[in-house]
This record gives C-alpha cells, sequence and structure tokens, in this order.
C-alpha cells in the first residue's frame, strides 16, 4: 500500500506508512495542546495493531513526556513526531525539537512539581536516546503484555 499523506492544517502535516512496519510521522507547531493530540493519536494507533491495554499506557505516557518537553523546550518552529510498531510488538518514539540542547534525567525532591519526565522515559522505556536534536525511545509491547 502506497504511503497516505494528509494534511490536517497548515502548520500540520501527517503521513502513514503500512509495510511490516506502521509508521506515523507528523509535524506540528509547538503548542501544549498538541501533548493530548498526540497521546490521542497514538493510543488509536496502538490499539487498532492490536496493542495490549497495559502497554498502549505506557507508550502514551512515554509520548506525552517526550512530546511535552519538545513543546517547553524546543526552539523551532514546529515538532517532528514520530511513532512505529513493528510486528514484533517494538515501538519507536522519535520526537524532534530543533533544540541542541542536552537532555537530563533528573530526581526532583518531592515538593517539586516538574523533572520528572525523563526520568520516566528512563524508566518505563526499553532503551532510549537522544541524536542531534532528536529525542527517541524504545518499548517493546509484547514484553509488556507477557509481565505479571
Amino acid at each position: 500500500m502506497p504511503p497516505l499523506t494528509q494534511s490536517a492544517t497548515p502548520a500540520s502535516t501527517a503521513r502513514v506508512e503500512i509495510r511490516d512496519t506502521l509508521r506515523l510521522s507528523l509535524s506540528f507547531q509547538p503548542r501544549t495542546r498538541r501533548v493530548e493530540h498526540m497521546r490521542r493519536i497514538t493510543g488509536t494507533l496502538l490499539q487498532q495493531c492490536g496493542v495490549h491495554e497495559e502497554a498502549v499506557a505506557t507508550v502514551q505516557l512515554l509520548v506525552s513526556e517526550i512530546v511535552t518537553n519538545a513543546v517547553l523546550h524546543g526552539h523551532g518552529p514546529c515538532v517532528r513526531f514520530s511513532l512505529s510498531c513493528d510486528r514484533s510488538g517494538d515501538v519507536l518514539i522519535e520526537v524532534d525539537d530543533f533544540s541542541r540542547g542536552r537532555v537530563e534525567v533528573r530526581r526532583p525532591g518531592p515538593e517539586e512539581e516538574n523533572g520528572r519526565g525523563m526520568f520516566l522515559v528512563a524508566t518505563l522505556a526499553h532503551d532510549w536516546g537522544r541524536r542531534g536534536t532528536c529525542t527517541w525511545c524504545t518499548v517493546s509491547t509484547t514484553a509488556a503484555a507477557s509481565a505479571p
């Protein structure tokens, strides 16, 4: 099946590819409301792919954390979001915020309201990192579904 390209708004683009891997790519303006949009889109796609509910919730949480960081700390005119799920159940989340800044895993105190996002990513993701201006992480949905 050929890739489907759709323009949601003049400032947004979407691309979905279906082969052995489901891959969604979106670009959008860095607005806080986009965090929830990406979370919902992620949930819908993974549910349609048959990913276990608990794994969907984990991936949605990680999407929320990484997209929030991009929206709040990125420096570009847009954020690029990509989600891939292959037949083995591995999910790759990539968020490019066009910021050369380092991503830190913090351990905030109990009184601090912010700063736990990358700690959650480091704890819940199978692997994660930063390539240039893109933060990525992987989640094995089959491991989450088979966990006791």
